[in-house]
């Protein structure tokens, strides 16, 4: 069967005895090559070498149209698929020139056969594809997995749908995310305004549109300390999930703004012993970095924002003496938590919104960050019922 002509590039070419063929074993050579203007197009050529030294093709077979088996160590099948289903049997010079022929072969047989699937879901020569069984190894899930993303990306639904409910009857746990190259991924400037109950600063990191929120959290734990369980991501009024990616929120340009809520520790469950089981030595209040002056107890026990960022409504990324560790932050909570002695007298009075748990001016209806309406103070109705009783007497 002839290939279609086109630019080809030899993949491997190797000396080979062939049957039923009459022709002396030292002249005949066996060529893979690949098409490089047409996707999983490979052509396997058998060349006769007259004694001028001239190379000649004696025929020419498209891998879509056969099929290839390894017999023993030295001794190769090819079948063609259709009839009249000849055959030609290969037998190698040495077992190592055999085994390098049957992984370049292999290989480039696979990928004519995936391409061919693509395009012609009943292709014969994908049978082996299909999974029957309930527990596949590894590599065949893993080539699963491969299938399903070219098959999508080709816009294949029906060979999407074949490969996905292979999937599905393995039942295993997969992670499905677009491809880096279909989002921008040039660096931009993140503007983050950063607040707790008490205090807020606004900063600005570098960051890639296509990273995860769950990557953010890590990324400023490891710049300014902030423990990834007491952060709460609001972007364009949504609550953030650890597993979205900043441009599905609309993250793309320099100065796109998010917002950083710190939570108290009380709230993000997260406790001195825990930060011992995470390596991270508690300081004592002594030990604590400020960056103008003492810091009262009576601030420590109430933000959450680190020395550098406290009592600033415009603050820099740019100033401090140093980036504080989460030990410092949680510090200050837990001194919070110590008692009531340590409340202080200028803590904003507010109401906490119990979407994103931003603290909200008193007067506020509804919640600055992501608009959540207030919610009722305790025993509302019961207040409500006493003053029309009073006003009824």
């Amino acid at each position: 069967m002839s290939a279609s002509a086109g630019c080809c590039t030899v993949l491997m070419s190797v000396r080979v005895t062939v049957r039923p063929l009459s022709v002396r074993s030292d002249s005949l050579r066996l060529q893979l090559s690949m098409n490089t203007n047409r996707t999983g197009l490979f052509t396997l050529t058998l060349r006769h070498t007259d004694r001028g030294g001239r190379s000649v093709s004696l025929a020419e077979f498209d891998l879509r149209s056969v099929k290839y088996e390894i017999k023993s160590a030295r001794c190769h099948e090819m079948r063609l698929i259709k009839p009249p289903h000849d055959c030609l049997t290969f037998t190698f010079r040495s077992e190592q020139e055999a085994q390098e022929w049957a992984t370049v072969m292999m290989s480039s047989l696979r990928e004519s056969h995936r391409v061919a699937n693509i395009s012609h879901s009943s292709n014969e020569g994908l049978q082996n594809v299909k999974c029957g069984e309930k527990n596949l190894s590894l590599s065949m899930k893993e080539e699963l997995c491969l299938e399903l993303s070219r098959a999508i990306e080709a816009g294949d639904a029906h060979a999407a749908v074949h490969y996905a409910t292979d999937l599905a009857k393995q039942q295993i746990a997969l992670s499905i995310q677009p491809a880096l190259q279909d989002t921008d991924d040039t660096e931009i400037s993140l503007a983050v305004v950063i607040e707790d109950a008490s205090s807020s600063c606004c900063v600005t990191v570098k960051v890639h549109p296509h990273v995860t929120v769950a990557s953010l959290k890590q990324q400023m734990f490891a710049e300014y300390g902030f423990h990834p369980r007491v952060q709460r991501w609001v972007i364009a009024q949504c609550l953030c999930s650890d597993s979205r990616s900043l441009a599905s929120y609309g993250i793309y340009r320099d100065g796109d703004t998010a917002f950083l809520y710190l939570l108290s520790a009380r709230h993000a469950c997260l406790g001195r012993q825990q930060e011992q089981e995470n390596g991270l030595t508690m300081p004592t209040a002594a030990a604590l970095p400020n960056a103008s002056g003492p810091v009262s107890h009576d601030w420590r026990g109430y933000s959450t924002l680190p020395p550098r960022f406290s009592h600033s409504s415009t603050g820099s990324s740019g100033c401090g003496p140093e980036k504080p560790s989460v030990s410092d932050i949680i510090n200050l909570e837990m001194l919070q938590l110590g008692g009531s002695k340590l409340k202080s007298s200028n803590t904003q009075s507010g109401w906490s919104c119990p979407s994103c748990t931003f603290i909200n001016k008193s007067t506020r209806p509804g919640c600055e960050i992501c608009s959540t309406d207030r919610p009722n103070p305790p025993n509302h109705s019961s207040v409500q019922q006493e003053k029309a009783r009073r006003s009824n007497q």
